[in-house]
């Protein structure tokens, strides 16, 4: 048998290790698994003709199951995405000869696929049986795309009539095959599917958001876009006909009817009226319930919702419609669609620990292997160098021959000079000079520069690329080629060498000078960092980087491969129809290159909505198609912005919070060990360090300013005054009212305005004020020489320079210089003072947090800068000098590009104007590096790059004019950019601000020795903070009718009713739209009172059975809020009262939704507890917004208002308000890049400075600055927050969390006592606890010896209700029973002896009410608890049975001891059971009593008990 075994499985014995080999069961048991399978296989018949011997049926399996076959189908998949790749469409459904010739090999490959499906069906069956053809989820796929090509081809001969768009778009899903050809793709494909459960709970919570705001933009906008100033000649026209746009004489926009408000105002001969049909072609409107689901995405995106917010001004004033937008922005976008990334990071941290486990026994790969090799090679080279010493000391054999002599002295000049010059510092800092060197040659090449500049260039790249040829032999020659090879950076160098090497070649014999790769070698200034205290940082970031490449690979290809898909797709649907009266658009479906690129940007979410509105209007606007092809856009938004490119950031958190792990425990191990080697010197030193101490004396300065003494008068009065409690908060007053001051500046205004004088010399106290302070703080501290002192502290340190910045700007108020006003400028960082007030703690934890992530990212920063300035020399070298045009697009060159040109002006092109022809620059532009760096920091924010991009492929030359679609390769350098930059590191970038902002985070223990974890402390804290629902319990001395209510109101059906209400109330409020007929709205205002007057009784009977008890819930709460709310809506409708307007609450009755789902209610406690950390996050980023924000009402205040430019009256400086708003506008992304070219130094005044110029060039560094800080690191504290709360994703699911513990107090109440809700009768527990499922409480399918151990195991306190007579547990006690038993804290750390450490510990660290300590956690374990009193209950009912067998004599005895242990048919076990109920009492007497009355006198407690 074994030898058979041998035999059968000759190399999985041999793979296997001795600890791994199998056991003779495991191979006996798959033999016979074989066996069965055999015979299986041959009773089986595929299509219930073809018998497995049949020669057919084996060659159809040889056939599929080749590997060649499987490559052959690749290859055919691959073609046939090359051929639909390039069919080119035309207007019309022309098309050309390319096309037509490449449509007539459609039908070659369908018969592939079809013989391919054929014999996977003849090989394994087609439905029936285990490896079924259909079985499998890819064949279906299969199957379809063939079905679909076969009905496609058979259609195609009932002639043209016939419209096969929608059959064809089943051909791009072959592509979709490539996936199951490649391992590695399934795998994370696997794990992007698998993370679609977790998010249907985000999906639905942000449904319902955008569900609310819409229904509240129904009722507020209705109608709102559809009046326009139209001309007055013209008459009047019906309601409902619509005027084209021929009949408005400019731009369209809403306009205000009522002429009081501060909205748009129509001028000259027009009025505003109806009926325009709104902005977009009417797609961005909220007139009925899908337009406005639509407009709210769309502003969800953060794309063109500054648009719909300047129009809501014009429509409707500007008082309150922000209150509308800024929460739909901050909540649904920058929260609810973040908590998209903590659910793909917790579910791919889940999947990776999930594939490390199954790859546990694949080969292993040690961390420190490339550690392990450099040694190596360290030892190597030491021991060559010691060879060649010890050899030269040895005198000359003079019998060597030449050739073993020269050889010799050839090694010996190896190593011991030219290695030792190669590792010398001199070495390694001359080539880093000629590297930095290099790329500043690089750097200085920009557009028009003069001819010795060229020649300059280009002959020291001679030169470098010789002295690198140079170095890199010399480091092959030193250390030999295959440890050269070995370091991933000299491959890097050499690769770099190699390619510039080819390009100087190049550059010599033809000239060219474009792209020249040796820019490349800038990145090796990273070397710079080995010298450093960065060197580890640096390399440990760039193996985090590297390890997880293969992760970031694979998603690229998915990326790539829903890029395809979804371009074909778009290519079916959309190729030939943008074609508009005013021409094509820059992003079309018309050829593959720009179709990918049009997906592409769709997919990056910018400016998307522009191609939907054109994909819309294609298939005839909203009124016909158009409606259906938005939700082809909005998959691609969903899935590719929203799920796909987030994948980044997971697997970017999740590589960095592993390898900070690593990190942890390789310092806290090197820690433990030096503090070993120390403990000897620290007791030698101990003395002379005191001594030396005790030399240098105090930190407190014995005088101050040389003046005042330690103990003089002066000084301990100011050092009294200065440490009391009313100091603090006066100079905190003065900081936020001066502050306030500093806002309320009109910079549109002179100095001598009566506003700005007042300010002034409210200023001038402030000032004073803050001068004192210091001044007082200086005597109690001291200035500077001593430790402790005033300019110690970087907090003073502030506080001094915004003192003396204060005290200037006093002096040079009457100065005009622009250069002064920064002293002006500098008062505005007295807010960031609140900072530091030991009044608001979080903040300054939050404040340091940031300051710590902001450190953590400085490697990161400047691998970012080295890789963002060597993208600018490629950008430089490729685009400089092309990004130029005309004014008169005809003219293609500077010097045709002169005189005038007849140009079409106005909103309908009806005016001639004769303009001179100019030739410009484009606004970002790559003539040289500083242009370039701006521009790809732009692209790198994602805003505006579509509009770059369109430039670049558009170039024909250098000096030329711009061709369409002339230079569209170009477009992969921004690809691979964007791919780099804002793809990888700005998620890297965001990735290890989250790990730093969590790393105070964990589940570290504090010090004492049984100090409780975090999880731990949250789980108490939750226990302790339980009250029983008290809406489920009525009082004992109730009427009949009130119990009868509250039966009512407590029941399912009843809740389920009031969900159904909800639902449809919802549906109703969102059936309205604009012009509906008077008797629809009327219906609907009948039906809404209707479900008014409902929820008003629902509410009525609520508090008649529970009275008091109503307010204790907070969903009741939330309930009478929404009712009262509505009431008053319907009041003030029926009464028809203009101004106040409470209809938002009908829209959030929806929410009541919430509580009926457990899972949304899992999503909702982290959405609580990341609310309950943001609001020091939110205070942050609103200091941020608020420095900004005064300092450009200073710098840009003036800056005079056009509404052709970004700087309009919706969007200014002026006033603290509109800056606030317009920053917003900027860390949204909303075309911030025109709101800096609209401020710079070409921009007129208004107001006392007009007729100069009011912008400076310091608006780039202004909205750099500020977006780098705003949008890079402030706002993405918001996700750190969020991903730090979704941890319980990627636990263990047994693991207990806080999100569990909510299904205790859901099930309490139907087991507590109805008397006293915080009891519950001892003899319901079991069933109690097997209601809950694992990690809380046990489940239903735990057996009842499991459940009596488990509850055994708490021991909780029993006590005796007294109204009721009964043994009760109460809700504290057994929810920290299960819990602790969840957490481990009755394991040996706390056993019974640990019982008072245990509830100190709770006490100390958690410092909870004494009482609820003691229902919680007695102070003493109980003398007769919960284990005592199921071992009693278990006793008297084996006795009882043991009694009742004895006495009807029965032939077989029931073999069981007291739980049922041992059930065996041996006597052995008869004799021992018996034994045991003999010996046991005795020793036992409390436990094994065959009669209760026996129990002694000591123990009689047990029976009032029982």
């Amino acid at each position: 048998m074994m030898e058979l075994m041998e035999e059968r499985y000759p190399l999985r014995r041999q793979k296997s290790s001795s600890k791994e080999r199998r056991t003779i069961y495991e191979l006996v048991s798959e033999i016979q698994n074989d066996q069965q399978l055999h015979t299986i296989n041959e009773n089986d018949r595929s299509l219930f003709i073809f018998e497995r011997k049949l020669f057919i049926r084996r060659l159809a399996i040889y056939v599929t199951e080749s590997k060649f076959f499987e490559g052959f189908i690749l290859i055919t998949i691959i073609a046939n995405c090359i051929v639909l790749a390039l069919e080119e469409h035309l207007p019309n459904k022309d098309r050309t000869k390319r096309t037509i010739e490449l449509e007539k090999s459609e039908v070659y490959f369908l018969f592939i696929f079809t013989t391919e499906a054929v014999l996977k069906i003849i090989a394994n069956g087609f439905f029936c049986g285990r490896n079924a053809y259909l079985r499998d989820n890819w064949n279906k796929l299969d199957f379809l795309v063939v079905i679909l090509g076969i009905l496609e081809h058979m259609l195609t001969f009932l002639g043209d009539g016939v419209d096969l768009n929608l059959l064809r778009l089943a051909r791009v899903l072959r592509a979709l095959r490539l996936i199951s050809g490649i391992q590695n793709m399934k795998v994370v494909t696997t794990t992007i599917f698998r993370s679609v459960f977790p998010l249907l709970p985000v999906f639905f919570l942000v449904t319902m958001a955008v569900l609310i705001f819409a229904i509240i933009g129904m009722d507020y906008y209705k109608g709102a876009f559809n009046r326009a100033c139209f001309q007055d000649s013209r008459p009047r026209m019906a309601y409902n006909d619509r005027m084209s746009l021929s009949d408005i004489p400019e731009p369209p926009r809403p306009c205000q009817v009522d002429r009081a408000g501060d909205g748009h105002h129509c001028t000259g001969n027009t009025t505003c009226r109806r009926y325009w049909i709104g902005p977009n072609r009417g797609i961005t409107s909220f007139n009925n319930i899908g337009l406005a689901l639509l407009t709210v995405f769309q502003c969800l995106t953060m794309e063109g919702w500054t648009d719909l917010y300047y129009w809501t001004n014009d429509a409707k004033g500007t008082q309150l419609n922000w209150l509308y937008f800024i929460p739909l922005i901050m909540f649904c976008a920058f929260f609810m669609m973040n908590l998209v990334l903590g659910i793909l990071k917790g579910v791919f941290t889940r999947e990776r620990e999930k594939i490390q486990r199954e790859k546990k026994n694949e080969k292993f790969i040690d961390p420190d292997e490339k550690q392990q090799m450099r040694n190596y090679f360290q030892w190597i080279n030491r021991g060559e160098e010691i060879m060649c010493r010890e050899h030269s000391s040895i005198p000359k054999d003079t019998h060597e021959s030449f050739k073993e002599a020269f050889k010799r002295e050839m090694s010996k000049i190896r190593v011991l000079y030219v290695r030792r010059f190669v590792e010398s510092d001199v070495f390694f800092w001359g080539t880093m000079s000629c590297v930095a060197t290099n790329t500043v040659i690089l750097a200085t090449e920009h557009y028009n520069q003069p001819q010795w500049m060229d020649s300059l260039q280009y002959y020291l790249e001679i030169l470098f690329v010789v002295l690198f040829t140079i170095e890199v032999f010399l480091r092959i020659y030193a250390h030999g080629y295959q440890q050269y090879f070995y370091s991933s950076f000299n491959k890097f160098d050499a690769l770099v060498w190699v390619i510039s090497v080819i390009g100087l070649i190049l550059l010599i014999r033809s000239g060219n000078r474009g792209l020249r790769c040796s820019v490349f070698r800038s990145l090796r200034l990273l070397r710079v960092f080995k010298k450093t205290r960065y060197n580890d940082k640096i390399e440990k970031l760039i193996q985090v980087m590297t390890g997880s490449m293969s992760y970031m690979l694979s998603l690229l290809f998915l990326l790539f491969l829903f890029l395809f898909v979804t371009t074909l797709i778009g290519m079916q649907l959309f190729g030939g129809r943008f074609n508009f009266e005013e021409g094509r658009p820059a992003s079309h479906f018309d050829s593959f290159p720009k179709a990918i690129l049009t997906v592409f940007q769709i997919m990056t979410a910018e400016d998307w909505n522009s191609v939907m509105y054109n994909g819309v209007r294609a298939y005839g606007g909203i009124d016909g198609l158009g409606v259906c092809v938005v939700f082809f856009f909005i998959v691609v938004v969903l899935f590719g912005n929203y799920t796909l490119l987030n994948v980044f950031f997971a697997i970017a958190v999740d590589s960095l919070a592993e390898a900070k792990e690593r990190s942890d425990a390789e310092k806290e191990k090197v820690k433990s060990e030096i503090k070993k080697e120390r403990m000897k010197d620290e007791e030698r030193t101990c003395d002379n360090l005191s001594n030396s101490t005790n030399e240098k004396g105090s930190t407190i300065p014995h005088r101050t300013l040389c003046i005042f003494g330690q103990q003089g008068r002066v000084r301990v009065f100011v050092g009294k005054v200065v440490r009391q409690d009313w100091f603090e908060k006066s100079v905190m007053i003065c900081i936020v009212l001066s502050s306030i001051t500093l806002a309320a500046e009109d910079p549109t205004k002179g100095n001598n305005a009566g506003r700005n004088k007042v300010l002034f010399w409210i200023d001038a106290v402030f000032a004073l004020v803050f001068t004192m302070e210091m001044i007082l703080k200086i005597i109690d501290m001291g200035f500077l020489l001593h430790k402790g002192s005033y300019l110690r502290h970087a907090w003073n340190y502030l506080d001094a320079m915004v003192v003396v910045a204060s005290i200037i700007s006093l002096f040079i108020r009457h100065s005009n210089t622009k250069s002064l006003k920064i002293f002006r400028v500098l008062r505005i960082l007295r807010i960031l003072r609140t900072i530091n007030v030991k009044r608001f703690k979080g903040l300054k934890k939050a404040c340091e947090k940031f300051s710590k992530s902001v450190k953590s990212v400085g490697p990161l920063v400047l691998i970012y800068v080295l890789m963002h300035l060597t993208f600018s020399i490629m950008a430089v070298q490729l685009l400089k000098g092309r990004l130029c045009y005309c004014t008169d697009i005809s003219k293609h060159t500077p010097d045709q590009c002169r005189g005038t040109f007849i140009q079409y002006t106005g909103f309908h092109f009806q005016n001639l104007e004769v303009s001179n022809r100019e030739w410009k620059r484009r606004d970002f532009h790559f003539d040289n590096v500083f242009a370039a760096m701006t521009t790809l920091f732009v692209i790198t924010t994602g805003e505006g790059w579509p509009d770059i991009l369109d430039s670049a492929t558009s170039s024909s030359g250098i000096d030329k004019g711009p061709k369409h679609e002339e230079n569209l390769p170009i477009s992969i350098f921004f690809v691979v950019y964007i791919a780099i930059a804002p793809f990888f590191f700005l998620n890297v970038f965001i990735a290890m601000i989250t790990v730093a902002f969590q790393s105070d985070k964990g589940n570290k223990k504090n010090e004492n020795t049984i100090g409780l974890t975090e999880n731990q402390e949250n789980c108490i804290l939750y226990v302790a903070k339980t009250e029983p629902d008290k809406t489920r319990f009525v009082p004992k001395d109730a009427s009949k009718p009130r119990e009868m209510i509250w039966q009512l109101v407590i029941s399912d059906l009843f809740e389920n009713f009031i969900m159904l209400l909800v639902i449809l109330n919802t549906i109703c409020l969102a059936m309205e739209y604009q012009d509906q007929p008077e008797s629809y709205a009327l219906a609907l205002w009948y039906s809404n009172l209707t479900f008014v007057v409902l929820f008003v009784l629902e509410a009525s009977l609520k508090l008649l059975a529970l009275r008091k008890n109503y307010f204790s819930d907070n969903w009741n709460k939330m309930d009478f809020v929404l009712v009262v709310g509505s009431v008053i809506d319907v009041v003030l409708d029926f009464y028809k009262i203009q101004g106040l307007n409470f209809r938002a609450f009908r829209a959030a009755r929806v929410i009541k939704l919430l509580k009926k789902f457990r899972q949304l209610r899992y999503l909702l406690w982290s959405f609580y507890v990341s609310m309950k950390s943001l609001p020091y996050v939110f205070f942050l980023n609103f200091l941020s917004f608020y420095v900004f924000g005064v300092l450009g009402m200073q710098i840009f205040g003036d800056i005079k208002l056009d509404d052709n430019t970004s700087i309009n009256r919706y969007n200014n400086f002026k006033n603290i308000g509109t800056s606030l708003l317009l920053l917003f506008r900027c860390a949204t992304g909303e075309n911030w890049q025109q709101i800096m070219l609209d401020c710079m130094d070409w921009r007129p005044c208004e107001g006392a400075s007009r007729g100069t110029s009011c912008g400076t060039n310091w608006a780039y560094l202004y909205f750099i600055l500020f977006i780098t800080l705003s949008t890079f690191l402030v706002m993405n504290l918001f996700e750190a927050v969020i991903v730090n709360n979704f941890d319980y994703l990627h636990r263990d699911p047994s693991e207990l969390g806080i999100q569990h513990l909510s299904t205790f107090t859901d099930l309490w109440h139907k087991y507590a006592s109805f008397q006293n809700p915080a009891t519950m009768n001892v003899i319901r527990l079991e069933d109690f606890v097997k209601s809950m499922e694992p990690p809380l409480g046990v489940g239903s399918k735990c057996p009842k010896r499991q459940v009596h151990l488990f509850l055994m195991r708490m021991n909780l306190k029993l006590t005796r209700s007294q109204t009721e007579g009964f043994l009760t547990v109460n809700i504290w006690n057994v929810m920290f029973g299960l819990v602790g038993s969840a957490l481990g804290l009755h394991n040996d750390q706390w056993k019974d002896e640990n019982y008072a450490a245990l509830r100190n510990t709770i006490k100390k660290q958690l410092k909870l009410d004494e009482n609820k300590l003691d229902l919680m956690i007695p102070e003493s374990q109980p003398e007769i608890g919960l284990r005592e009193y199921i071992v009693i209950k278990k006793w008297k009912k084996f006795a009882q049975r043991e009694k009742t067998l004895s006495e009807n004599a029965p032939r077989k005895r029931i073999k069981t001891n007291l739980f049922n242990l041992n059930r065996k048919d041996s006597k052995t076990r008869k004799s021992q059971a018996r034994l045991k109920r003999t010996t046991v009492p005795q020793s036992h007497p409390m436990i094994m009593m065959d009669n209760f009355s026996e129990v002694p006198h000591s123990n009689s407690m047990l029976e009032s008990y029982l």
